[in-house]
């Protein structure tokens, strides 16, 4: 086991919690982390709004895991209109927390959680990339043809840098 892993917390966003669990992946966050914080809109998102969606099965199977949060008190102003429920709380809940990584990979949400909140964000593909580097899964690739599979948008570039970040 990792040090990294009993020093990190992350918070999670619905995207990215979908992603995982689709790929048969949600676990790498239970073996990278010490904690997995889900906000209660995240939790609402993935558990009865995204029912439905690919994955939304395996987050509520992994519900003795992660841990959900009612973010108190709500998000400020700014994050509550330019943003969506889910990422306002995971971006407010990050601020709030030390010493804390925020799982997110909406562009816009990635922006501001970045430049007005300075927090530290990765997203599932930086995630497959850490988790290949310490030999949790065997190869970043085949994952990300998966999460294309589904219907993730990820751009090839993308891919390709992760992957040579990998040797592959």
């Amino acid at each position: 086991m990792s040090s990294a892993r009993l020093e990190t917390v992350v918070v999670a966003d619905s995207g990215p919690l979908i992603a995982l669990a689709a790929i048969d992946q949600l676990g790498l966050l239970r073996a990278m982390h010490r904690e997995v914080l889900v906000p209660a809109a995240v939790w609402a998102e993935v558990t009865q709004r995204g029912q439905d969606r690919v994955g939304a099965a395996a987050v509520l199977a992994a519900a003795d895991w992660l841990q959900r949060v009612l973010v108190e008190p709500p998000p400020d102003e700014y994050l509550r209109t330019e943003l969506g429920p889910g990422e306002a709380e995971a971006i407010a809940l990050a601020a709030r927390a030390e010493r804390v990584l925020l799982l997110l990979d909406d562009r816009d949400a990635r922006r501001v959680a970045t430049t007005v909140y300075h927090l530290p964000v990765r997203g599932v593909v930086g995630t497959l990339v850490e988790a290949r580097r310490r030999e949790l899964v065997p190869a970043v690739r085949p994952l990300c043809l998966k999460l294309v599979a589904i219907g993730y948008r990820l751009q090839d570039a993308l891919i390709t840098h992760a992957c040579r970040l990998v040797g592959e």
